[in-house]
């Protein structure tokens, strides 16, 4: 935030000194190594009532302050970030050098609404990382796409899945090419690329996100989607039943 305010990279090292020697902030924990702490403000200014989430932005902010930051999203033109994880501090501050009326409001304030206009008002969405108004973005494209049952990211002499029969037949090739008939969802169009020559699209088959393809009813009866400790995805073969075996209930065998 200070880079993007101040145009000046600063080090842990020069940060730490900053807040050693500015009355009323302190850092937390008070020894930390590279930027793995807190400044806090040593008294609560007066009449805060608590940080922001982007709910309580979405539903605080009147109707009328909202179509002045639609008005000024629609428009697009502010800076792409050197780095996107400051994305949301670049697009606060050109708002506020852009609208007399969103100047007015705290910073705090305005990056709370930043993240309510990309993750509840869809207003913005992302292409390269960056922030686009929502009309430009990736998000955008694959939700139309997903709608048109058109593929997304397939250049035109690029041949990809079209069909939910070539779908399942290509998942159960690769499936079952794997030592435990299972294949974490994040490598799933790298094998397919690779086996068949085609990208796999979950925007053809209506969805906008790999992981709702893969937990479709069409695909349930032969592929079972797995959720791994570390909240990855995995698909795996289903297991066939056992055939020639019949159970019996416990009242049958004693029968």
């Amino acid at each position: 935030l200070l880079q993007c305010l101040l145009g000046i990279k600063f080090t842990h090292a020069q940060l730490k000194v900053l807040l050693q020697e500015t009355p009323g902030l302190r850092a937390d924990p008070p020894s930390f190594k590279k930027f793995n702490f807190r400044a806090i403000l040593e008294e609560v200014p007066a009449g805060f009532q608590g940080f922001l989430s982007e709910e309580d932005a979405a539903e605080t902010v009147s109707d009328k302050l909202w179509k002045e930051v639609a008005r000024c999203l629609a428009q697009g033109g502010w800076p792409k970030a050197e780095d996107v994880s400051h994305r949301h501090y670049v697009l606060a501050s050109w708002l506020q050098d852009v609208s007399e009326t969103l100047r007015q409001l705290p910073f705090g304030r305005l990056l709370s609404i930043v993240r309510a206009s990309a993750q509840t008002m869809g207003l913005l969405g992302h292409r390269g990382g960056q922030f686009v108004p929502y009309a430009r973005s990736e998000e955008c494209e694959r939700r139309i796409n997903a709608c048109t049952g058109q593929p997304t990211a397939v250049a035109p002499d690029e041949q990809y899945v079209k069909t939910w029969g070539e779908l399942r037949e290509s998942l159960q090739q690769v499936l079952a090419m794997q030592p435990e008939a299972s294949m974490e969802v994040s490598k799933l169009k790298a094998s397919f690329r690779a086996a068949f020559q085609k990208e796999l699209s979950e925007t053809v088959f209506g969805h906008r996100c790999l992981s709702k393809l893969l937990a479709d009813e069409n695909l349930a009866d032969k592929f079972a989607l797995e959720t791994v400790l570390d909240s990855r995805y995995v698909l795996r073969l289903s297991k066939p039943p056992t055939q020639g075996r019949v159970t019996l209930s416990l009242e049958q065998q004693l029968q």
